[in-house]
């Protein structure tokens, strides 16, 4: 939804939490997708991050706002995602 422009995430930054610890972190690079697969664990209000394939490891306190907003905020900075829900094909026109 939007960052705090001290976070310099980039404009479409989606994050993918699946069930198995996975988070999927989607960037747009020169209209392009890329992701990068990372382990992650909630302990309380804190979530947090290990990049298996690079030594980066994060944690950032979360916060679950009205709207189905998840808010980030690393230690101040804030950054708002909204949950994406897919539609039936159905409903897309």
């Amino acid at each position: 939804m939007r960052a705090d422009a001290s976070l310099d995430f980039a404009p479409g930054v989606r994050m993918e939490f699946l069930i198995d610890g996975v988070l999927r972190y989607h960037v747009d690079v020169g209209g392009q997708d890329q992701v990068v697969d990372l382990v992650y664990r909630v302990e309380g209000d804190m979530l947090h991050t290990d990049n298996p394939a690079a030594p980066h490891s994060m944690s950032v306190r979360i916060e679950h706002g009205a709207g189905d907003v998840l808010l980030l905020d690393f230690g101040g900075a804030q950054a708002m995602l909204v949950r994406e829900v897919e539609r039936p094909a159905h409903d897309i026109q």
